[in-house]
């Protein structure tokens, strides 16, 4: 496979389980958005607008420079958005991550990825972008399995 086509293959699967956040924030009722339940610390907004602020940081900022500015501890304040809010947050970051790696060149996949986190110091941009959708196929799990058991 080429560092092309892993590009297309990552933005596809990142657009794709975007739109699963994207819906799960549309099937949950507007009151349970920021609802948990014993043994769950993050309601669906929350991890919602954490896994928009991941992407966002270090897809649309760090290989794409698009000027977004990453509030991580925002993220986990449980200070409730609506439903609208959520929605246009996940519909940027769609955007962010379409244009970024659509316009990321391909030789770049085997680059140290910039600023990654300290556990993941010295990965290649391409093993970054894998991690980047386990990160999101596991919390968009998490929010399926909330907004269920929230009914």
């Amino acid at each position: 496979m080429t560092g092309s086509d892993h590009l297309a293959n990552m933005a596809n699967i990142l657009d794709r389980d975007m739109a699963v956040v994207a819906k799960e924030i549309e099937l949950t009722p507007e009151e349970h958005l920021w609802k948990s339940i014993p043994g769950i610390t993050n309601p669906v907004g929350t991890l919602a607008r954490h896994l928009c602020g991941n992407l966002r940081h270090f897809i649309g900022e760090e290989l794409g420079s698009d000027g977004y500015t990453r509030d991580r501890d925002g993220e986990f304040s449980h200070s409730p958005w609506t439903k609208s809010e959520l929605l246009d947050e996940v519909s940027s970051t769609r955007a962010a991550i379409r244009k970024t790696l659509s316009a990321l060149d391909p030789e770049l996949m085997s680059a140290p990825m910039p600023n990654p986190p300290p556990q993941h110091k010295g990965v290649t941009v391409g093993f970054f972008l894998v991690q980047l959708s386990c990160h999101l196929s596991r919390h968009s799990g998490q929010l399926n399995y909330l907004r269920r058991t929230l009914h």
